[in-house]
């Protein structure tokens, strides 16, 4: 299934979604964290953020209950180059969390580098980028 994540500025990424079906609307930023992909999604520091993770791969050593920050995700949605494993995006799934996989992740963080967070929609399954773009 098809997704996209449109920028407050009209900027539209495209990528496959791989995990909870719907929208997620909130500030987009971006981790450098190589490592920690779950701690990140449920760090309340995250709360109502569409997270982009510069880590090319995420998820590659699956995920475990004791790894969480707290007891729930924070984290609206995840935007990833290349999703690995499916534990990895059951958990998402199963917690509701909008997730894409095959987002252009450098170029990105270079936007959002250059002109600082920016609010979001990031949108999996129907949807338009017109219509989320007026959200």
């Amino acid at each position: 299934m098809t997704g996209f994540l449109a920028l407050e500025d009209g900027t539209v990424f495209r990528g496959d979604s791989v995990a909870a079906e719907g929208f997620a609307v909130g500030e987009a930023v971006f981790t450098t964290a190589m490592t920690g992909y779950q701690e990140v999604v449920t760090d309340p520091s995250f709360a109502e953020q569409l997270v982009c993770f510069t880590a090319p791969m995420i998820g590659n050593y699956g995920v475990a209950e004791g790894r969480s920050e707290s007891a729930r995700p924070h984290a609206r949605a995840v935007l990833m180059r290349e999703a690995r494993g499916p534990a990895w995006t059951d958990w998402l799934h199963e917690r509701g969390i909008v997730a894409l996989s095959g987002i252009d992740t450098r170029s990105l963080v270079l936007k959002l580098r250059e002109a600082g967070a920016m609010r979001a929609v990031t949108v999996a399954g129907a949807g338009s980028a017109e219509q989320a773009i007026s959200v």
